[in-house]
């Protein structure tokens, strides 16, 4: 068990999320940087979960860690892995590795100090978070009030329970995750993107202005959506029907499905890049939408940092994706 010391400005449980209950309504939610999630629990020898939207198979739960202030506390012997953004990881106040297996003893302190490169970090414990799942997932969605502890962010005094663990603790402390293997989270950040659905309803101009300038983070953004600054975007002139069946602002559709990384330009004003709690349906164009491999550099951003988007085809898109499931295996683990 993990006891909560401190909760910071907002750690939640979450694994790979709940996909298909978009049509009820309910966001998927899940890790923001899914990759560095499965990364810690292969690990910790959990059950890292299958592609995100392909199938339904969360994996095992762990900790979504934001900015700092995270203090926890072991009640027994467990091995834990640390992943994603640096928030400056401590054991004891001495320096935790990160992206390896670490073993902690009942008493030890765990605690995230301040954000060197990246916002979010992900810890993974053996036998995974044992919180009530919700529709198949134990992924909180603080909005909704669902999953994880209470459907909340941890505060001090929470107890969070963990299952068994599927290997002995032994076999598993030491074990490294390759520096080569490892995302950079280094602004400016490169963001890939598919053009559409809605990129039609765009000048020519504006797509180019969209995949050609540099869009700064807004310190408006969360889970559900990070907003862009940069210059506005105008729309080619709107037809007839359109107006009658969305309303007059350019940027206004009929209602339609929002996926995750959908960008949408609310009156060409700024970029919202729809995140992982995103909500079903949506009334704004979506210029594009970020590839499934660089959603996780969506959640990495702080406020400020410079985005560049860059547009590629749905089968480059896949192949990266491939690339990325064939690299999280058991046989790429440095075995220590």
């Amino acid at each position: 068990m993990l006891e909560v010391l401190d909760g910071g400005p907002q750690t939640t449980v979450q694994d790979l999320g709940r996909p298909g209950f978009l049509n009820t309504g309910m966001p998927p939610s899940g890790a923001f940087d899914s990759f560095a999630l499965r990364v810690a629990n292969l690990l910790v020898g959990n059950n890292p979960g299958g592609r995100y939207l392909v199938g339904r198979y969360p994996g095992d739960a762990g900790l979504e860690i934001l900015l700092f202030n995270c203090r926890l506390r072991a009640t027994a012997d467990h091995v834990i892995a640390v992943t994603g953004a640096d928030l400056t990881p401590t054991l004891n106040g001495a320096p935790l590795p990160m992206w390896r297996a670490v073993r902690i003893c009942a008493g030890d302190e765990i605690a995230f100090r301040a954000p060197r490169r990246g916002v979010r970090a992900y810890l993974a414990i053996t036998g995974g978070i044992d919180a009530p799942p919700f529709l198949g997932s134990r992924a909180t969605n603080v909005r909704a009030g669902v999953g994880g502890i209470e459907g909340r962010a941890l505060r001090a005094g929470d107890r969070i329970p963990i299952g068994a663990p599927r290997v002995p603790l032994p076999e598993l402390e030491g074990r490294i995750w390759p520096d080569e293997a490892r995302p950079a989270y280094v602004a400016p950040w490169t963001v890939r993107v598919v053009l559409g659905p809605q990129d039609h309803l765009f000048a020519p101009e504006s797509i180019e202005t969209f995949l050609t300038v540099d869009w700064r983070l807004s310190p408006i953004s969360d889970r559900m959506g990070c907003r862009y600054i940069g210059p506005k975007l105008e729309f080619l002139p709107r037809p007839d029907y359109l107006v009658e069946q969305a309303g007059s602002d350019p940027s206004n559709i009929v209602d339609d499905g929002t996926p995750l990384g959908g960008i949408q330009v609310p009156s060409g004003l700024e970029l919202i890049v729809m995140g992982a709690d995103v909500p079903s349906f949506g009334g704004y164009a979506k210029i594009a939408t970020v590839i499934s491999h660089d959603i996780g550099i969506i959640g990495q951003g702080k406020p400020g940092d410079v985005v560049r988007f860059r547009a590629i085809d749905v089968v480059k898109a896949e192949d990266l994706a491939l690339a990325r499931e064939a690299l999280l295996r058991e046989e790429t683990i440095v075995q220590h």
